[in-house]
């Protein structure tokens, strides 16, 4: 066997190419390349410029918004030519001054509707501190300055004072309240605690509350034939009846009807009338012009098909655990605005993303229904990041910064400073114009607020008055020690004689002796002296100001119209309340009388001889306002009312 001969590395020849030596190396792996440092930088910073792009700039632009601060929120300085003038403040001032407060904690605040923000200043020497705001709401009822006063009283550190503007259409228990007011704003806890005031005050709303969280039995009898709802749903039947093609709708459905599944036979029993047109006013106000028969109709023709909601209650619906999770829908059910749970849901619930009524679907719906104060927080956290990120935020920033030239409407202490509103009160002919036309007009607002267009004190179906909120506002300052003062808007003469022109007399003298009664009785609860109660409403120097004829474009001294009173008005007030004196303003002696149980007969039978010589000295305007009272087409239907 011919012996191998020994492997040698020979030279290699490539194709086309010269012989390459060959080495042991040449075979060997090849290492990966150095791995640049430059490159984990480069994508770093490429990665850092992304996020700035999309990071950044929002940022900035909320940074812009808080500088700017367009509703007061966040306590930025008021620069000349920058932000001094907020314009959109105005709009949001139900949704602003309840976080304003929650900023600014402070020492005492005034109280009651726009009639205080316009006419009470902060800055009035008499107040316990300089730390004041003025936390009136506009269109407020008793419930939202009791709202506002609580709220104010847990923000305070502490809350040593309180002026309160008593209204007296605030204590119609059918004066609205105003639609951008939400609870959740407000402090924890202040449903809870007027709910349970409320059960103690009304033993019988629990007995109510357990019979609506039950829910209403359904009738199983087969519902009555509707001959008019079957003609007006179906109209070529109607149209066929006319023309005697059939003797009645009846007899339509029993021969074609029932096998076309017309509808219209009958109102189901489970329909809820009432609740679909408390929450469908306009279907009201259809029904009353003749287009519709009932809501039932309604539904059937339009408003299934455009998703109205109060008619039909689901079934999976769960009155008692929504109650639960929304302790403030229990205080508006309470107060008549809604008959149930649903309802309210059905009204804001829904926009609002309010738990407790369906079965939760996730871990997180489980979570907020379990600790509800969770709900409140974040409902805060989300009004306060839209007031900072949105797109409505942005756009009143710059709008704020662009508008610097215009008067201003609101100053920082909350108040409705109204610079330019005279001019604007002349091009609508002078304040007499406003007042004549407002007092002969047929529509009463805010006294007789439609649909009801009467005035009673208490809700007939819970028992539950305006007063209440009243009540324990007086019984949380005497608890707290809070010094709470009350005054009794000054009316214009004008204005009282409209009220008993409309029926309203008696009752206006018997809210003033009702607010005597439960100052005193709540006094006598905590042990104390009795909250002074002024009343600036009788005629006296102020509230007998002439009221200029029309045409006449001088300012008035006293109001700015037949509903809001001046600063200087407001200031002669807390003079009083506060037993300031000013010498650069004289406070008239017949202005302001102090209520007690003692004096209050006494001070209405001179205020009814002061309206009556009133009325003889302005006899020509006071006929002009009986007769716009009386006339058949005057929005009032207090002749009607059976409450008290």
């Amino acid at each position: 066997m011919a012996q191998r001969a020994p492997v040698s590395f020979l030279p290699l020849r490539l194709r086309g190419h010269d012989a390459l030596p060959v080495t042991p190396s040449t075979f060997a792996i090849a290492a990966p390349p150095h791995h640049d440092r430059r490159t984990n930088t480069t994508f770093r910073n490429f990665a850092l410029a992304l996020a700035a792009f999309f990071i950044l700039p929002p940022l900035l632009l909320a940074a812009l918004v808080i500088a700017v601060d367009p509703y007061y929120v966040f306590g930025s300085p008021s620069l000349r030519s920058f932000n001094a003038v907020r314009p959109s403040y105005e709009p949001h001032v139900l949704t602003a001054k309840p976080y304003q407060v929650w900023r600014q904690r402070p020492s005492a605040v005034a109280l009651g509707s726009s009639r205080v923000e316009v006419g009470i200043d902060p800055r009035h020497s008499g107040w316990i501190d300089t730390d004041v705001f003025n936390f009136a709401l506009p269109s407020s009822n008793s419930y939202a300055v009791m709202l506002a006063f609580l709220h104010a009283q847990k923000m305070g550190a502490p809350l040593k004072q309180a002026v309160v503007g008593l209204d007296f259409f605030a204590y119609n228990i059918n004066f609205p309240i105003a639609s951008g007011l939400a609870e959740q704003r407000f402090a924890n806890g202040i449903s809870d605690d007027f709910n349970a005031f409320l059960d103690e005050m009304h033993p019988n709303r629990r007995k109510s509350r357990a019979i609506a969280a039950a829910g209403t039995a359904v009738s199983t009898a087969a519902p009555a034939w509707n001959e008019a709802l079957y003609l007006a749903v179906n109209r070529d039947v109607a149209a066929a009846v006319a023309q005697k093609l059939f003797t009645s709708g009846h007899q339509h459905y029993d021969l074609a009807g029932r096998s076309e599944h017309r509808e219209g036979v009958s109102v189901p029993a489970d329909w809820d009338e009432r609740g679909y047109l408390e929450l469908n006013p306009d279907v009201a106000a259809a029904i009353a012009a003749g287009t519709f028969i009932s809501g039932y109709h309604h539904y059937l023709a339009a408003g299934r098909r455009q998703k109205r909601l109060g008619g039909f209650q689901p079934a999976d619906w769960n009155e008692a655990t929504y109650l639960a999770a929304n302790p403030d829908a229990q205080a508006r059910i309470a107060l008549g605005k809604y008959r149930s749970a649903y309802l309210h849901y059905a009204a804001v619930g829904k926009r609002e993303g309010r738990l407790g009524g369906f079965p939760a679907v996730s871990p997180m719906e489980e979570i907020r229904l379990r600790w509800p104060a969770l709900n409140q927080g974040l409902f805060q956290l989300d009004e306060v990041f839209r007031m900072v990120f949105s797109v409505t935020a942005m756009r009143d920033a710059i709008a704020t910064m662009l508008r610097q030239s215009e008067p201003a409407d609101f100053d920082g202490a909350g108040v409705r400073v109204w610079h330019g509103q005279e001019a604007v009160v002349r091009t609508l002919g002078g304040p007499g114009a406003v007042f004549r036309r407002r007092l002969s007009a047929g529509a009463w607002q805010p006294w007789l607020v439609p649909p009801k267009l009467i005035y009673c004190f208490a809700d007939p179906d819970t028992g539950v008055s305006a007063f209440d909120p009243f009540r324990f506002m007086l019984r949380r300052a005497y608890a707290e020690g809070t010094d709470l003062r009350l005054f009794v808007t000054p009316n214009q003469a004008a204005v009282r004689t409209l009220l008993i022109a409309l029926g309203l007399g008696e009752r206006y003298e018997l809210w003033l002796k009702e607010l005597v009664r439960i100052n005193e009785s709540e006094a006598v609860r905590a042990g104390r002296p009795p909250l002074p109660l002024w009343d600036f409403s009788d005629p006296n120097t102020i509230t007998r100001e002439p009221i200029p004829v029309t045409g006449d474009l001088t300012p008035m001294r006293w109001y700015w119209e037949y509903s809001h009173y001046r600063k200087e008005t407001g200031d002669l007030i807390l003079d009083r309340i506060f037993s300031q004196t000013n010498p650069s303003r004289q406070l008239p002696a017949d202005f302001g009388v102090r209520l007690t149980a003692d004096n209050i007969d006494a001070h209405l039978a001179r205020s009814k001889a002061a309206l009556d010589d009133w009325t003889t000295a302005n006899a020509e305007l006071a006929s002009q306002i009986a007769a716009a009272a009386q006339n058949p087409k005057s929005r009032s239907r207090q002749a009607e009312a059976t409450c008290w």
